[in-house]
């Protein structure tokens, strides 16, 4: 009998069993064989941790995304920077206020998590599909796909992906959730490119900064509203901007209460972007395909779709935090933990997501 099993590995689940307690007896069950898979691919196998600019209304998507402020002063930014510190790894700041190692090598913050994890008691089970978890009267049996049944006290679930395909992702914790009658957001692929109906193969592969509107030309309502990167392709459009205002989208789309399968239809016939240049800043290309002029500084782009699920960075979706305590166990399921990406709360491009990890598997371990 297990104390504590977390289903799910990545940076996140061992820093989990970091903080939970010593003696207690701690499996983390991962179904791959390669470990750290989605930090060694991350971008460019940088050791990415945190920012340092964050606010909590302000950097974060979802239905209460007012609970980021007690999420976060539970373990902020500068407790994860500090929590790296203590152990003499250094950290530096890059541009946007993200914080990386200084060595900027993913593999040091794996083996690092994964010394310490072990180091707390903690075993890691890897080729262990989960196919079901059945709640008995004190324990969790959690079911292999051999058959071979694992019994826990206590089971913390975190978010597979569907998006980043190529980290073997699937809809796992999302059916886990359901089968626990808990209530869900619909999820959907987060920190996206948008199609376009455009053509801007000319321009394909330029970037610049720009002020970016997203609106809905139905309503005749700013949705999301920010100057930052943008890049153009040949049929969409890319960038932090364009990435962030893809979360913020279903956040507006959610409370307009569509069915889910009208989102499409209705970004297809309603949302656009309106770009605003600065002529000065703008290059050439640019300038002649959209035939630009002190009088004509602002062009409107019709949106098409999301890019695939493949291309997404994030999940974003699942359990609405109504559904849990404070220290994210489920209401209806004593000793049953979910967070991360499993949580109706998404974060801007620019390393928030990490801090929403870094914070709710803090919570979460230090609760067992």
């Amino acid at each position: 009998m297990q104390d504590f099993v977390i289903i799910g590995w990545w940076r996140a689940g061992l820093f989990s069993s970091i903080f939970a307690p010593k003696n207690a007896k701690k499996l983390i069950l991962e179904k791959t064989d390669k470990l750290g898979t989605k930090v060694l691919l991350s971008w460019w196998e940088r050791a990415n941790l945190t920012n340092i600019d964050i606010e909590a209304t302000r950097d974060y998507f979802g239905q209460n995304k007012k609970a980021m402020i007690s999420i976060l002063r539970k373990f902020s930014q500068y407790d994860t920077i500090s929590f790296f510190a203590r152990f003499w790894i250094k950290t530096i700041e890059e541009d946007r206020w993200r914080i990386i190692l200084e060595s900027g090598n993913s593999r040091e913050l794996l083996d690092f998590l994964t010394k310490k994890s072990k180091g707390n008691n903690t075993q890691i089970k890897t080729n262990f599909e989960v196919i079901d978890i059945i709640k008995k009267e004190d324990f969790f049996e959690i079911i292999w796909k051999s058959n071979e049944k694992i019994q826990s006290k206590k089971v913390l679930i975190r978010a597979w992906w569907q998006s980043f395909s190529q980290t073997w992702t699937t809809w796992d914790s999302y059916n886990f959730a359901s089968k626990f009658g808990l209530k869900l957001a619909i999820p959907y692929r987060a920190l996206s490119a948008f199609a376009t109906k455009k053509n801007l193969s000319d321009i394909s592969w330029v970037s610049l900064d720009l002020s970016m509107t997203l609106f809905d030309k139905l309503k005749n309502k700013n949705i999301y509203i920010e100057f930052w990167p943008f890049l153009f392709t040949h049929f969409w459009v890319s960038g932090p901007i364009v990435f962030n205002s893809s979360v913020s989208i279903w956040e507006y789309l959610n409370k307009l209460n569509l069915k889910e399968e009208e989102f499409e239809k209705y970004m297809l016939d309603n949302i656009a972007l309106k770009l605003e240049f600065n002529l000065e800043k703008t290059p050439k290309r640019i300038i002649q395909f959209f035939e630009l002029n002190p009088e004509k500084l602002e062009i409107i782009l019709d949106l098409q779709n999301w890019r695939s699920w493949k291309e997404a960075k994030l999940t974003w979706g699942w359990v609405l935090l109504d559904e849990l305590s404070n220290n994210l166990e489920s209401k209806k399921n004593s000793w049953l933990y979910f967070a991360w990406e499993a949580l109706d709360l998404s974060g801007k491009t620019g390393w928030f997501n990490l801090q929403l990890a870094w914070s709710t598997w803090y919570i979460v371990g230090t609760s067992i």
